[in-house]
């Protein structure tokens, strides 16, 4: 065997240095960063979307009832347990939940009589940044005025008809 094949054999059993192994794990760790970062944000903004459809499907249950009900609204339970408003809601939709993952209990809550609306549909801890990405999916983000008002503990969503006749019927 002649020396420069000798050369080459060893070359190729070589393998890879501990240098570019570790080039190549860091380069590895960097892209997976960047893309758990990416899949982090648009798993928030899919969050948020759900949680406005959510409001929508309410808004047209809310429509429904006042339809089928001589034209009231459902009474409101004060509490954030969502006992009554699955009752009155099921002909129409099954009462959503936390999408947001920030309230330990029900998120969404049938109130009146809140940041200066007659009707609203409550949003229990959203979030600071969470109500500002509502807020400027479904209205004018602004969280002081519009149908959407209030701040990271507590959001309420006034996108009824507000001028039903408000039938104080306190459960």
């Amino acid at each position: 065997m002649t020396k420069m094949n000798k050369e080459c054999r060893t070359q190729a059993l070589g393998g890879f240095t501990l240098i570019e192994l570790l080039v190549v794990v860091a380069i590895i760790g960097i892209l997976s960063s960047v893309v758990l970062t990416s899949l982090s944000s648009a798993r928030q903004k899919a969050n948020v979307a759900a949680t406005a459809s959510d409001l929508r499907q309410i808004v047209t249950a809310l429509s429904l009832y006042q339809n089928d009900n001589n034209g009231s609204y459902p009474c409101f339970d004060h509490t954030w347990d969502d006992t009554k408003e699955t009752q009155w809601a099921a002909p129409y939709l099954r009462w959503p939940k936390d999408r947001l993952g920030t309230s330990p209990n029900n998120q969404f809550h049938w109130e009146h009589n809140i940041q200066g609306f007659i009707f609203s549909i409550s949003i229990n801890a959203p979030g600071q940044a969470n109500a500002q990405a509502l807020d400027k999916a479904m209205d004018n983000n602004n969280l002081s005025s519009g149908i959407m008002r209030g701040d990271g503990n507590r959001l309420e969503y006034g996108g009824m008809d507000q001028t039903v006749t408000l039938v104080d019927c306190h459960i």
